[in-house]
């Protein structure tokens, strides 16, 4: 009886295992084929979902890195691509959804990490002209994180993220942004560690609008 039950524990162990394995060996591809389709959707939307813009592509590097305690700074290159969901004209809000692909090259001792989720969030434009305008965003989403580090578990958590941009109009649909991006990656004490990371990225990119600006 006892060694059934060790050799079923084993097995479920030695499964386990293997499991991880295969998340291991298939989450950065998946990760790639997770985000790239967000790109093309933006593409399909409806100029007349937003009165201010359709969709967004960024790229960033954080300017304020986490120290880690393996001894070297967490300093991901970071992806974004966004689309609104719900545009409330009258208190211009927009409602997004954000799509977010990372990844970082450490020192050649430690491996490389990669990360990828989506963010639910809403932007709040300030003050704005005809082809510029200053705006706030705030979201949070479900992440995944592939970095072994004593400060943080790898796996499931969640991604913070606040913002100030700058968008400005270089044609009649074709803008260009500039970003400052708060982001915080952790997973509500699900798992420990738990210290959390913290980024602070500068962000560039471009975004195609609707037929009104204002």
């Amino acid at each position: 009886m006892v060694l059934l039950l060790f050799n079923s524990r084993s097995k479920v162990v030695l499964s386990l295992l293997n499991l991880q394995g295969l998340v291991n060996l298939f989450a950065l591809p998946f990760s790639y084929f997770f985000f790239l389709p967000f790109l093309f959707i933006p593409c399909f939307l409806s100029g007349q979902i937003s009165d201010f813009q359709i969709a967004e592509v960024s790229v960033g590097y954080p300017i304020v890195q986490e120290q880690l305690p393996e001894n070297y700074s967490y300093d991901p290159l970071f992806f974004t691509t966004r689309f609104p969901v719900f545009n409330n004209k009258k208190r211009r809000i927009t409602f997004y959804i954000e799509p977010q692909l990372a990844i970082t090259t450490p020192p050649e001792a430690f491996k490389k990490a990669f990360e990828f989720g989506v963010n639910l969030g809403l932007q709040y434009p300030f003050w704005k002209s005809d082809k510029k305008r200053f705006a706030a965003a705030i979201g949070a989403g479900p992440h995944f994180l592939s970095l072994e580090t004593e400060l943080q578990h790898r796996g499931f958590l969640f991604s913070d993220n606040i913002e100030l941009a700058y968008y400005q109009l270089l044609n009649e649909q074709i803008g260009f942004h500039i970003k400052t991006r708060f982001r915080h990656l952790s997973n509500a004490n699900l798992q420990k560690p738990n210290l959390g990371i913290d980024n602070f990225f500068l962000m560039v990119g471009v975004f195609w609008k609707a037929k009104k600006f204002k």
